[in-house]
């Protein structure tokens, strides 16, 4: 669901034509880019990071296909998501 909404995003295309290109109900769609917006961390709201993991090599993907590899704190991680 996010991944197609991210996919969307970056089509460039309005919703109605991305959803009949990709064989989607257009309803559908809309209920996913609501629920998409609900989970987007970048509207000031805090998420909650669990410090008792330990450092060790993380991997981030992003939807866009770019990987980046490092040895990296939560903080590190933290910003690395939100770039995208």
């Amino acid at each position: 669901m996010l991944s197609m909404v991210a996919d969307w995003q970056q089509s460039g295309k309005s919703k109605k034509a991305y959803c009949s290109e990709q064989g989607i109900n257009e309803a559908t769609f809309y209920y996913w880019f609501s629920r998409s917006k609900e989970n987007d961390t970048s509207s000031g709201r805090f998420i909650a990071i669990d410090k008792s993991c330990k450092k060790g090599e993380v991997e981030v993907i992003y939807p866009n296909g770019v990987r980046i590899k490092s040895d990296a704190d939560l903080g590190l991680l933290s910003q690395l998501i939100r770039l995208y």
